[in-house]
């Protein structure tokens, strides 16, 4: 095949599934190699770790405008969204606890809240259009069937296949109005839009350091005092007694890290980004006959996703057919890679997968350039062309 790239030269578009370990990260981790012990230790090394975590600790509470005691940090997003649902459902359960969430949730807090509903809790799915948008109304209704019981609901900021960032403000008011606690997952939405409990008091907030260029293997619950939670493990007192085992003080810094040139660059990176996706959204639609935008009329989107439907192509040959090409992406959430189910996501968007329809997910970091996209296009059009005319 023509035009194949050797891997270094790979453009790696697939930041939504994570997001490369940036050199700034690497290099304070190296600066902080001295707190690579127990930090609940109370020795002079234990002493060092405890005093690395909590700088890192402070510096999420500064950035999201939360208390450092309420910054929890946990093993990466899965474990906070599991922590936040299943565990307020069996802190409450002997009160008959109600979840409510769209259906376009992360599995991570989908599945924890069917564990919660063989347990006893109700819980409650609220459909969305066809941008992936939940609908206000079916939120309403909802809470006012929860009335009088314990309720969370949890609503992502912002979709990790296609996007669709959630009407955020509007939902906090209804769920607080209502007498409930709101959970979000903010992971793909952290770094990228502006996620302050200063402008969104939720009570419960996700996020993980590898969509940042953090390493992987650490996220956060932020978790507002007063929220009772039963924690999903047991055996120590570490992190209010919510994630207990031994805290990882050096993922911490990166972390910190990684978050805080997030929030530097933001406001650069963003407008940089969103410029590159509808360049890219609007090559494609012009040379790839019948391609699909997810999300396309939402909103509000992430400015570094773009998912697109491919009608007439084999998702696999596509994947592979761009990897070949050099252009590394992902065929939607990288979490449900080899699933034979579809996504759920399209699926309540009323955009099933057909037989012969690939979903490609194309998603931007900091170090993605302009040159870059208008490669991939060009490969993307390449791709698609080649697998039709071998249907």
């Amino acid at each position: 095949m023509t035009n194949t790239r050797q891997e270094s030269d790979a453009i790696y578009l697939d930041h939504a599934a994570t997001s490369p370990m940036r050199a700034e990260v690497w290099a304070a981790m190296e600066a902080a190699r001295d707190c690579g012990y127990n930090p609940v230790s109370a020795h002079a090394y234990g002493r060092r770790a405890h005093e690395r975590l909590e700088d890192a600790r402070a510096e999420f509470a500064e950035l999201l405008g939360c208390r450092p005691r309420e910054i929890c940090f946990t093993g990466g997003g899965t474990e906070s969204d599991n922590l936040a649902v299943l565990g307020f459902a069996r802190a409450n359960i002997e009160r008959a606890p109600f979840l409510i969430l769209s259906e376009v949730e992360h599995k991570a807090c989908l599945e924890a809240a069917r564990r919660a509903g063989a347990e006893g809790a109700e819980v409650r799915l609220l459909p969305v259009d066809v941008s992936g948008a939940v609908r206000l109304a079916d939120l309403e209704r909802a809470l006012a069937e929860a009335a009088g019981r314990p309720t969370l609901v949890s609503i992502m900021w912002a979709n990790n296949e296609v996007g669709t960032v959630q009407p955020m403000a509007e939902i906090e008011r209804l769920v607080h109005e209502g007498d409930a606690l709101l959970h979000t997952d903010a992971v793909q939405a952290y770094g990228k839009e502006d996620v302050s409990l200063d402008r969104i008091p939720v009570d419960l907030l996700t996020a993980t350091a590898h969509k940042l260029g953090g390493p992987v293997g650490i996220g956060l619950l932020f978790c507002r005092e007063g929220v009772d939670l039963q924690p999903l493990t047991f055996g120590g007192s570490q992190e209010r007694a919510l994630w207990p085992g031994t805290q990882n003080p050096l993922a911490a810094v990166g972390f910190a890290c990684a978050a805080r040139l997030a929030a530097e660059h933001r406001e650069e990176k963003a407008p940089a980004w969103r410029e590159m996706r509808d360049r890219l959204e609007s090559r494609l639609r012009d040379r790839v006959p019948n391609l699909s935008v997810h999300a396309a009329g939402a909103d509000r989107r992430l400015p570094h996703v773009l998912s697109l439907g491919v009608p007439g192509c084999d998702a696999g040959a596509l994947l592979l057919s761009l990897d070949l090409e050099g252009v590394a992406v992902s065929g939607g959430s990288a979490c449900s890679s080899g699933s034979a189910a579809g996504s759920h996501v399209l699926a309540a968007m009323g955009l099933g997968q057909e037989e012969e329809y690939a979903t490609v997910r194309l998603s931007f970091g900091p170090e993605t350039t302009s040159d870059e996209v208008d490669t991939a296009a060009e490969a993307m059009v390449r791709a698609t062309s080649r697998i039709a005319a071998q249907v």
